[in-house]
């Protein structure tokens, strides 16, 4: 096989990647069985391109990326093992002995499974997979600085059309989602996502690369002389970067039509931690970068936003009880949840079925997840195999802060401030809602932590790079 066909090949199974990114947030963000299990098909299909080509010695990975990225991309693995795990059928003495909870409520002799839902656990298994291949994807396939910039642009993309598409359903009045009419979420954007607050969730992603993608434009300095300084003008109006700020600016505003109250705090709040690391790790202090952050809680939320409700956002975080929220107080029935398979877990997805035999008659209607992505992941997977993911968030948030702190790059440092906020955004959002158990969010997310260790390890532009052969 010739090199450029080699290179063209390679090229197409990056491009496959960016659709299935843009792709993922369209059908009910993935969300129904069929979806998860096309988006699980799609992102596989990917892998095994790619290492058809390794095996026949035609790419290769970045050793850099690789030795970054290895450490997390082994704990995911780690996790989908455990998973694995969870549906053997295992003698019932050891079940006994590893979840006595799951011993107790299997009815019938024969060996047993850790998981109490061994159909959904398969299912569920098959997704973690899809994620942790997206991982692995985008650390072999975003091997050019040229293709992080693609990758971010793609985000933005994907998250502009959300945002407007989500945005023009609510101030038309036509209220559909996905080729159907809206069945909840009627009255505020909810884009082809079923719940706001996902929509939100994952405008925050995107607004997070955007943010990102523009910092890192915003280096150089302006010519002197009124001529020159009126041509820059000129120029910066028409350049990429005052569409990109519209994009931002769109986003924004739907952002606020969700009237999603923790997605919004945690947007402002990854936004200010995001910011005032990027401003602090910087080895010159930018006032380019505090002027444009400012715009944006300025500019879009507050003037932009006063268009489009910022108001009632407010009203309703005003009229906020916590004590009186139902997704707040009926963690404390999550938990007996969480304490009886602490360390085994009921089986991955299985907590639809289980929460039932927990759920107090006070608590009405059907929970298919907490409202609390820690609690979730403790209760199917046990509180081991969640600490797990946590030391993947963490490992990522600590390259990012690597990157800003020690990369010249502005690209890397930007990508760097985009994961920052993702992670914190994850952090404060996941709290009250269940964003990572959605298709669509769960592999952004993870796609956005890989670039930390992308970054981390591709060499700067024009700089020797190791693609493919």
């Amino acid at each position: 096989m010739t090199p450029p066909l080699t290179a063209k090949l390679e090229l197409a199974l990056f491009a496959a990647y960016l659709a299935i990114l843009v792709w993922a947030p369209l059908p009910f963000a993935s969300s129904r069985i069929w979806a998860g299990a096309l988006l699980a098909l799609l992102v596989v299909l990917v892998l095994v391109g790619w290492l058809a080509l390794y095996l026949l010695g035609y790419v290769q990975l970045n050793s850099q990326v690789w030795r970054y990225g290895k450490l997390p991309l082994a704990l995911l693995v780690l996790v989908q093992l455990w998973v694995f795990f969870q549906i053997q059928y295992l003698p019932p003495v050891m079940v006994e002995a590893l979840s006595p909870q799951a011993f107790a409520w299997r009815m019938g002799e024969g060996w047993l499974s850790l998981s109490l839902d061994r159909e959904y656990t398969r299912y569920y298994l098959l997704r973690g997979c899809a994620f942790t291949a997206g991982f692995f994807l985008t650390m072999a396939l975003v091997n050019t600085h040229n293709r992080l910039k693609l990758l971010l642009q793609v985000l933005v993309f994907s998250g502009t059309c959300q945002a407007a598409y989500g945005a023009f359903m609510v101030l038309s009045g036509l209220e559909y989602g996905f080729f159907v009419e809206k069945y909840a979420g009627q009255g505020v954007a909810t884009g082809t996502f079923v719940n706001r607050n996902h929509l939100a969730g994952y405008l925050v992603m995107c607004l997070s690369a955007g943010i990102g993608l523009l910092l890192s434009q915003l280096a150089g300095d302006r010519p002197g002389g009124w001529r020159n300084r009126l041509r820059w003008w000129l120029q910066l109006m028409l350049s990429p970067k005052i569409r990109l700020r519209l994009y931002l600016a769109v986003m924004v505003v739907a952002l606020v039509l969700t009237r999603a109250r923790m997605g919004n705090i945690a947007f402002f709040t990854g936004l200010g931690f995001a910011g005032a690391l990027a401003v602090l790790s910087g080895r010159r202090f930018s006032w380019r970068a505090v002027v444009f952050l400012a715009s944006l809680l300025v500019v879009d939320m507050l003037i932009l936003g006063k268009w489009f409700g910022f108001d009632q956002l407010v009203e309703r975080l005003e009229q906020t009880h916590p004590a009186e929220e139902a997704r707040v107080w009926s963690n404390s029935y999550t938990i007996n949840y969480v304490n009886d398979f602490a360390v085994t877990g009921s089986g991955g997805g299985s907590f639809y079925g289980v929460f039932p035999n927990y759920q107090a008659p006070d608590l009405d209607g059907f929970h298919l997840h907490a409202h609390n992505d820690y609690l979730e992941f403790a209760a199917e997977l046990g509180i081991p195999a969640a600490l797990v993911l946590v030391c993947v968030v963490g490992l990522a948030l600590w390259s990012a802060f690597r990157v800003q702190r020690l990369r010249q790059t502005a690209l890397y440092r930007g990508t760097g401030f985009a994961v920052t906020m993702t992670v914190v955004w994850a952090a404060l959002h996941s709290t009250t809602d269940f964003n990572l158990q959605i298709p669509a969010n769960a592999l952004t997310f993870v796609t956005i932590l890989a670039l930390a260790f992308v970054c981390r390890g591709l060499p700067g532009p024009g700089q020797p790079e190791m693609i493919s052969k």
